[in-house]
């Protein structure tokens, strides 16, 4: 491996292992070591010069005549391409398999530390931009904890393989108003609903192998938030929509997003954001659906980043309201222009007079953050009842109208070639 080589032309690159004090505790020592030295490898192998800086982070500085690319992308940044690739193969080492958590952005050396000597560098005189480092839970000590832990990753590589397989794809749920129900409901039963929905939204349905049993999106979407892997879930949904928006210029469709994705982070979104920027017409018909099952990473950063989205022409509702780590004052930062509120909260609302009512001041507080307010989940007549009674008036779920599956069926792409780790 390269070590020694001075970059005065351009900030070296740090990239970070974020995830390697679990997979020591989970897989052992050896395979948190090999898996770093696998990433300097693959730097290295695109032309990097490495210096380590600690057991889980290393520099690389890349000389002006390197083969920097590792496959496709090739019109992200540097970092992008990076980023993407390392999250495209899951590292094997012995008998055991995980996906990595890396992070990797431009990196500015302190004023004593512009010479890349092999040495060790102290970190406070390391600053990373655009790392948006994925918030973990440190590794704990008993066993249930790994159990837990390899549970998730499994889930994790299920994901993973079944993206490689093209066994991931997406269904389409609109959401339609309660006059468009009630057109369609004077008529007949079996007809659909009448009108333009307020958008569709995009639903992630993966097909089981044989003997296997299906994953759920929101099974899959809580391991990968504990795991700080849902960026690679949040950008091949994404992805795959704007793919859609691109070829059809009279669909309107909404995307999830973890909060724990928003981040400004480079490696993530820099193709993205320049995309829409590139597309107004696509942006303008994209509904981001900020989903706060985890806590925010970054307040400042999470209101920056869907600012950005928001002045690009792109919609914002909150998901889920009513569950989950919601904050009125993202809301308040935010102003989004829809407000969803939790399935749950509606079922409770169809059996029981105390739940109506609560339902009733929610959507009434909802109404006053955002122009519009859906109900979740609607399955059945009397649930549709008790959104109306509670005065919400734009409906999701079976009952309202069912997902559809588009022909051609869209599938979900890795974030680029997979890489060999070798």
């Amino acid at each position: 491996m390269k070590v020694g080589v001075t970059r005065d032309d351009a900030d070296p690159v740090l990239v970070e292992l974020y995830n390697r004090d679990h997979l020591a505790a989970v897989y052992g020592e050896d395979f948190a070591a090999a898996a770093l030295l696998a990433l300097q490898r693959r730097a290295h192998g695109w032309g990097g010069s490495v210096s380590v800086v600690d057991d889980r982070r290393f520099l690389v500085a890349l000389a002006p005549d390197a083969d920097r690319d590792p496959p496709d992308l090739a019109e992200a940044s540097l970092v992008e391409r990076w980023q993407r690739a390392f999250s495209a193969a899951p590292f094997a080492f012995g008998q055991q398999r995980a996906l990595l958590a890396v992070g990797v952005g431009r990196a500015t050396l302190g004023a004593g530390l512009r010479q890349m000597d092999g040495g060790h560098f102290q970190l406070q005189e390391i600053e990373c931009r655009n790392s948006g480092a994925p918030l973990l839970l440190p590794p704990q000590c008993g066993w249930s904890w790994r159990l837990g832990y390899e549970l998730d990753m499994e889930a994790a590589l299920a994901f993973h393989e079944a993206l490689a397989q093209g066994r991931a794809h997406l269904a389409f749920q609109p959401i339609v108003s309660s006059a468009q129900l009630a057109a369609r409901l004077s008529h007949t039963a079996e007809s659909g609903p009448t009108g333009v929905p307020l958008y569709q939204e995009a639903l992630l349905r993966m097909v089981a192998r044989d003997g296997e049993a299906p994953l759920s999106a929101s099974r899959l979407v809580a391991a990968l938030e504990r795991l700080g892997l849902v960026r690679l879930f949040d950008q091949a949904v994404l992805s795959a929509v704007i793919r859609v928006l691109e070829a059809q210029p009279d669909l309107s469709l909404g995307c999830n997003l973890s909060s724990l994705s928003l981040v400004p982070d480079e490696g993530w979104w820099g193709s993205v954001l320049a995309r829409l920027k590139a597309r107004p017409s696509v942006a303008s018909r994209l509904t981001f659906e900020i989903t706060e099952t985890a806590p925010l990473r970054d307040f400042d950063h999470a209101v920056a980043l869907i600012r950005r989205l928001k002045a690009l022409g792109c919609r914002i509702a909150i998901d889920d309201l009513g569950v989950g780590h919601t904050r009125l004052d993202f809301v308040r930062a935010i102003r989004p222009s829809i407000i969803k509120i939790s399935a749950d909260l509606v079922h409770d609302a169809a059996v029981n007079r105390t739940a109506s009512e609560q339902l009733e001041r929610l959507g009434a507080m909802a109404a006053a953050f955002a122009p519009v307010v859906v109900a979740e989940g609607i399955g059945t007549r009397r649930q549709m009842d008790a959104a109306w009674e509670a005065g919400i008036h734009w409906l999701q779920g079976e009952a309202a109208a069912a997902h559809i599956l588009p022909s051609p069926q869209v599938s979900l792409r890795l974030p680029c070639e997979q890489i060999s780790w070798s």
